[in-house]
C-alpha cells in the first residue's frame, strides 16, 4: 500500500514539474520562419501574374483555330473537339496577385511597409495594366465573366456575370485611371520583368491595349471606338517601329524557357497549316521562308517562287491525322529551339493595320490607309528578315484594296499570336477559312464555353448570363462581333 501511495506522490509531483516549466515557455514565434516575409512582399506578386503573359502569347488553340499551324497524329483542337474551358486559374492566381498588390498599395496601414518596392502609385498603375490586359483576353475568349461581384471568396461563392459590354467600360475606366495617375518621377516596381520598372514603357503599353481594345469595339459602338482610338494616336505612344515593338522575354533555364521550345522539347505536335503555307505559296510571300523550315521526308506537287525555291515547303491538311510529321514543314528553328525566343505582345505591324483600318473608316489618325497598310506589310517583314527588295516586290503586286487585303494581311502578320488573330478574324469575318473537314462540327469556334461546373455551383447566375449572351456554346457571337 505504501509503495502505491509513493508511486502516485511521485507521478503528481512530475505533472505539476511539467505544467509548472510550460508555462515560462513562451511558443509565439515557434511556427515562423527567419529567412521569410511576414508581409505580402508585392514584388514577387508582380512577377508571379507576369509570368501568365505567355499563357496568352502562346495560347496554342487560337493558333491552330486560326489556321496558321496544325497538328501531327494526335488532332484535338484542329477539330475544334473542346467543348468547355474553365477560368479558374485566372481567378486563384495571376488576377488574385494583382488584386492583391492593388490592395496593398491602396491601404495606408499597409501601403508604406511595401513602397520598398517601387512607388504605390506604379505598383498600382502596372497591376492595373496588367490585370486590364488579362481581363480582355478572358473575355474575349469566354463573353460575359463574374466581374464586379467576384473575388469575395465565402462572402459571395455564387457572383453574376457582367456583360462584355460593362467589361470593356470597366477595363477602358482602368486605363483612363492609370494613365492619370502614373508617376514617371517616381521608381517603377521591382519585379517588372517585362520593363524592369520602366514607366515609360508601361504607358505605352496601356495605351496600344486600350488602341486595341477601342478597334475591337468599333462595330459595336463607333463613336466610343472613335474617340478612344484617336486618344491613342494623340498620346504619340503607340509602337511605330520594330524597335519599340513589346515583347515577352523568356530566360534560358526550365523554368522560365519559351513554351514552344518545352512543346518541342520531347515531341513533335506541330506542323504548318496547309493554309498559311498555300496562302503565303499563292501570293509569293517571301515570309514563307522565315515562318517555317523545309520538310523533310516530302516536297510539293506545286510551286509558284522562281526556281521552285518553295518546293520543300508542305503543309498539312487541318485536323487530319498527320502521322508522318517530317513530311510536313515545321514552325522556324529558331522560336522552337531557342529557350529566350522572344514572343510578341504589340507590334509595329499591327498597329499599323489598325491605324489602316481607322483611317479607311474616317478617323483622326495623322495619315491615309493605303500608306499604313503598306508601312505594316513592311514591318512585319523587316521583322521577319525579309529583305528590302522583296519587300518591294511583295507591295507592289498587293497593293491595298480596302478592308478585306488589311483583313488578309493582319491575319499573317499575327501569325502564331493566336488570341489577337482569332479576336480580329471573329470581328472582321476575314480571311475566309475553310473549317476542318475532320471535325465533328465544322465550323470554327467564335468563343469558348464555361466549364460544366460553373452551370452547376452557379446555376441562377448562369442561366440569366445565356438570357443575355446565349447559349453556352461554341458559336454564340460575342458582344463586339456583329457581323
Amino acid at each position: 500500500m505504501m509503495n502505491t501511495i509513493l508511486r502516485h506522490i511521485k507521478i503528481v509531483a512530475c505533472i505539476t514539474v511539467l505544467c509548472s516549466s510550460c508555462s515560462t515557455i513562451d511558443y509565439d514565434d515557434t511556427n515562423e520562419n527567419p529567412n521569410g516575409p511576414t508581409s505580402a512582399v508585392t514584388s514577387q506578386l508582380l512577377t508571379n501574374a507576369l509570368t501568365s503573359i505567355p499563357d496568352i502569347v502562346v495560347d496554342e488553340t487560337p493558333i491552330l483555330y486560326m489556321q496558321h499551324i496544325t497538328e501531327g497524329q494526335y488532332p484535338g483542337a484542329s477539330r475544334y473537339s473542346g467543348l468547355t474551358y474553365s477560368y479558374d486559374g485566372w481567378y486563384t492566381g495571376a488576377l488574385q496577385d494583382l488584386n492583391e498588390i492593388i490592395a496593398i498599395n491602396s491601404d495606408p496601414e499597409t501601403a508604406e511597409d511595401v513602397a520598398v518596392y517601387g512607388a504605390n502609385a506604379n505598383q498600382i498603375a502596372t497591376a492595373k495594366i496588367i490585370r486590364a490586359y488579362f481581363l480582355q483576353y478572358m473575355t474575349d475568349r469566354w463573353g460575359a465573366l463574374p466581374w464586379s461581384e467576384a473575388f469575395m471568396g465565402i462572402d459571395n461563392p455564387q457572383p453574376k456575370f457582367d456583360t462584355q459590354e460593362s467589361l470593356y467600360d470597366f477595363m477602358f475606366a482602368e486605363i483612363e485611371d492609370v494613365l492619370a495617375t502614373i508617376d514617371h518621377s517616381a521608381s517603377g516596381p521591382s519585379g517588372d520583368i517585362l520593363f524592369a520598372g520602366d514607366m515609360d514603357r508601361w504607358e505605352a503599353f496601356a495605351n496600344n491595349l486600350k488602341m486595341t481594345m477601342a478597334l475591337r469595339i468599333s462595330d459595336v459602338n463607333p463613336s466610343l471606338a472613335k474617340t478612344k482610338f484617336e486618344e491613342t494616336v494623340a498620346s504619340g505612344l503607340l509602337v511605330m517601329d520594330n524597335a519599340d515593338n513589346i515583347e515577352y522575354h523568356y530566360g534560358t533555364d526550365d523554368a522560365s524557357d519559351s513554351p514552344w521550345m518545352d512543346n518541342f522539347r520531347t515531341r513533335e505536335d506541330y506542323i504548318l497549316s496547309r493554309t498559311m503555307v498555300e496562302s503565303l505559296r499563292d501570293n509569293m510571300d517571301p515570309r514563307l521562308f522565315e515562318f517555317a523550315v523545309p520538310a523533310r521526308d516530302s516536297i510539293s506537287t506545286i510551286t509558284n517562287f522562281p526556281g521552285g525555291i518553295d518546293a520543300e515547303y508542305v503543309g498539312a491538311p487541318n485536323g487530319n491525322v498527320n502521322g508522318n510529321v517530317p513530311s510536313y514543314s515545321f514552325i522556324a528553328s529558331e522560336i522552337i529551339y531557342e529557350p529566350d525566343y522572344p514572343s510578341p505582345i504589340y507590334t509595329a505591324a499591327q498597329i499599323k493595320f489598325a491605324l489602316a483600318e481607322a483611317s479607311m473608316k474616317g478617323w483622326n489618325v495623322n495619315g491615309d490607309a493605303a500608306t499604313f497598310y503598306e508601312e505594316a506589310i513592311s514591318a512585319s517583314m523587316e521583322y521577319w528578315g525579309v529583305e528590302a527588295t522583296d519587300i518591294q516586290s511583295y507591295i507592289t503586286a498587293h497593293p491595298y484594296a480596302g478592308i478585306a487585303t488589311i483583313a488578309y494581311e493582319k491575319w499573317v502578320a499575327l501569325y502564331l499570336n493566336g488570341p489577337e488573330a482569332w479576336a480580329e478574324w471573329r470581328r472582321l469575318d476575314a480571311p475566309a477559312l475553310t473549317p476542318s473537314s475532320y471535325a465533328n462540327d465544322p465550323r470554327i469556334p467564335v468563343r469558348h464555353a464555361y466549364d460544366a461546373s460553373i452551370s452547376d455551383n452557379n446555376a441562377a447566375n448562369y442561366q440569366e448570363m445565356i438570357q443575355f449572351q446565349g447559349p453556352d456554346n461554341l458559336h454564340t457571337k460575342l458582344w463586339w462581333d456583329v457581323n
